[in-house]
Formats: structure tokens, C-alpha cells, sequence
């Protein structure tokens, strides 16, 4: 999908990052849900398909 989500890889803080890229000003309520919703099934198949490869990313952000 051309708005993502895309996946993002910052070594420095070995962080993952899920994005979406599209226009606020032609978005409502709904659709931002939608988004939101698109990206966090992303990241749960993202976190299952490294699990099963064996890399368990840290999920602790203290």
C-alpha cells in the first residue's frame, strides 16, 4: 500500500518503527481509526513473524 504502513529501522536505538504516511486534511475520525487499527495489525505479524524465526524484539520502553 502506497500510505504503509512502512517499516523503519533505527540502529542508533535499535528500534523498529510502523508508519503512515497520508494527509490529515482529507482524513476524519473513522478512517484515522482505520489507520491506527492497520498499523497495529502490522506490528502483530510483524512480532510473529520474527518470533518464529527465533528474534524476540525487547518490548520493554522504560
Amino acid at each position: 500500500e502506497n500510505n504503509g504502513p512502512h517499516l523503519c529501522y533505527d540502529n542508533n536505538s535499535q528500534s523498529l518503527l510502523l508508519a503512515l504516511n497520508f494527509s490529515l486534511n482529507e482524513s476524519s475520525v473513522e478512517k484515522l481509526e482505520c489507520e491506527i487499527e492497520v498499523v497495529i495489525r502490522s506490528m502483530e505479524n510483524l512480532y510473529h513473524i520474527l518470533q518464529d524465526k527465533g528474534i524476540t524484539l525487547d518490548t520493554d520502553y522504560t
